[in-house]
C-alpha cells in the first residue's frame, strides 16, 4: 500500500530531535559517498498573474543505506514585492482555497514502489531548521547561550526550535521590520520554548551579547552587518545575501551545507521570461554565492565533509563560524520522508491506497 500523509500527520510525527539525528546521518552518508543528489531544477513560465509567474520545481535524492529515494515537487506562483523598502520572494497562495501545492513522494529503491506521498509544508521547514540545528550542533561554542534571530516567520520558529534542540539556550532576542507580527511571533515562541524570548526593535540591538546568529527571513538584501559581528560568535543563514561581504570576510571557517550555484541549481526559462517580472533564484545573490566560494575557497568547506572528519571544527572559543544552508538537496528529503513514513506506519496514520494504482504491466 502506498501511504498519503498530511502536512498535520507530519507535524504530529516528526520532532526536531529525529530530524536532525536523520539530517546528521544523511550528510555523513555524503560525505562517504553513499548518496545520490540531483541538481535542482526550476522551470518559470508567464503566469496570467499581473504580479507574478509560474514556477515548478523539483529536487531529488536517494540514500543506498536505506534504499530510499524523494522527489519534492512545488507548483508555485512567484511575486517579488518591495516592503519596507527591501525586495521579498513571496509565494501566493493561488490553489483553490487559497492553498499552496508541495509534494514529497518516497520510493523504494528495493521493490520499487511509491511507498509515500506527503505534504511538503511542515517537512520543508523542519528540514530547512534542522541543518541549522546541525551546523550550530558542530560548529557553534558548546558554551553557546544567547541568540540573535532575524526574521518571525514559519521558517524563524523552527530555526529556533533547531537551535534549542542542541545547544542550552536562555534567551533570543528577535528582530523583524513588521513591529505587530514580530511580537505575536515572540509570545507564541514563548509559549513553546524554555527560553526569554525579545523582541528587538532595531536588528543591531539582536546581537548584544549573541553567540549565535540566526537569519531565516525572504530578504533579497543583506540583515546583518559585519561590523555588529564579533569574536566567537556562530553565523548560519539560508541565504548567502542574508549576511553582507564584511561578515564573510570576518568569518574563520565557512560551510555549505551542499555545492554552490550553478553545481546544485539550474532553471529554465519560456521566451516569454522578460514580460513575466522574472527574478529566479539563479539571481545575483545565487550568483554572488558561487562567486564567494571561490573568494574564500580556502575557508570554505562542505558540511558533509564536516561529518566525516575530512575538514576542520572550531578550533577556538574566538573563531567566528559559518553555515550558510544553500539549496536544498534531494536526501534531505529522502531521510526525513524516510522518518515520516516509519512513524506512520508504526502509528497507522495516514490514507492507504493501492500500490497497483502507480505501478503497470507495460514496459515503460
Amino acid at each position: 500500500m502506498t501511504l498519503v500523509i498530511d502536512d498535520k500527520d507530519v507535524a504530529q510525527l516528526l520532532s526536531m530531535a529525529d530530524c536532525i539525528d536523520a539530517l546528521e546521518e544523511a550528510f555523513r552518508e555524503m560525505g562517504l559517498g553513499n548518496v545520490v543528489n540531483a541538481p535542482r531544477r526550476d522551470s518559470f513560465m508567464l503566469s496570467s498573474h499581473p504580479e507574478g509567474y509560474y514556477s515548478f520545481k523539483t529536487i531529488e535524492g536517494g540514500l543506498e543505506k536505506y534504499g530510499v529515494v524523494a522527489q519534492r515537487i512545488n507548483s508555485d506562483l512567484i511575486t517579488h514585492p518591495i516592503i519596507n523598502g527591501v525586495p521579498r520572494r513571496v509565494k501566493i497562495p493561488a490553489a483553490p482555497g487559497q492553498r499552496y501545492v508541495g509534494l514529497v513522494f518516497l520510493y523504494s529503491a528495493e521493490t520499487l514502489e511509491l511507498l509515500a506521498i506527503m505534504s511538503d509544508g511542515h517537512l520543508q521547514r523542519m528540514r530547512v531548521a534542522g541543518t541549522t540545528g546541525l551546523g550550530v550542533k558542530h560548529l557553534s561554542r558548546k558554551d553557546s547561550q544567547q541568540v540573535a534571530l532575524m526574521g518571525s516567520g514559519w521558517q524563524a520558529e523552527t530555526a529556533a526550535w533547531a537551535i534549542t534542540e542542541v545547544r542550552d539556550i536562555e534567551k533570543i532576542q528577535v528582530y523583524s521590520p513588521n513591529k505587530e507580527h514580530r511580537e505575536k511571533f515572540c509570545k507564541k515562541l514563548s509559549k513553546k520554548l524554555n527560553a526569554e524570548i525579545i523582541s528587538c526593535d532595531e536588528p543591531k540591538k539582536t546581537l548584544i551579547d549573541a553567540d549565535i546568529i540566526a537569519t531565516a527571513t525572504n530578504s533579497q538584501s543583506p540583515v546583518v552587518r559585519g561590523e555588529w559581528i564579533e569574536e566567537g560568535m556562530h553565523l548560519t543563514s539560508i541565504r548567502r545575501v542574508e549576511f553582507d561581504e564584511r561578515a564573510w570576510e570576518k568569518s574563520d571557517i565557512i560551510y555549505f551545507s551542499s555545492p554552490p550555484a550553478p553545481h546544485g541549481y539550474t532553471y529554465y526559462v519560456s521566451e516569454n521570461w522578460k514580460r513575466s517580472g522574472f527574478k529566479s533564484d539563479m539571481g545575483d545573490w545565487a550568483l554572488l554565492e558561487e562567486e564567494s566560494f571561490k573568494k574564500y575557497r580556502d575557508k570554505i568547506y562542505l558540511l558533509s565533509d564536516l561529518l566525516t572528519g575530512k575538514s576542520p571544527r572550531r578550533s577556538s572559543d574566538e573563531q567566528i563560524t559559518m553555515l550558510n544552508k544553500n539549496w536544498g538537496l534531494g536526501i534531505e528529503f529522502a531521510c526525513v520522508a524516510r522518518v515520516v513514513y516509519e512513524r506512520a506506519c508504526e502509528a497507522g496514520i495516514g490514507k492507504e491506497i493501492p500500490s497497483e494504482w502507480f505501478t503497470q504491466t507495460s514496459h515503460p
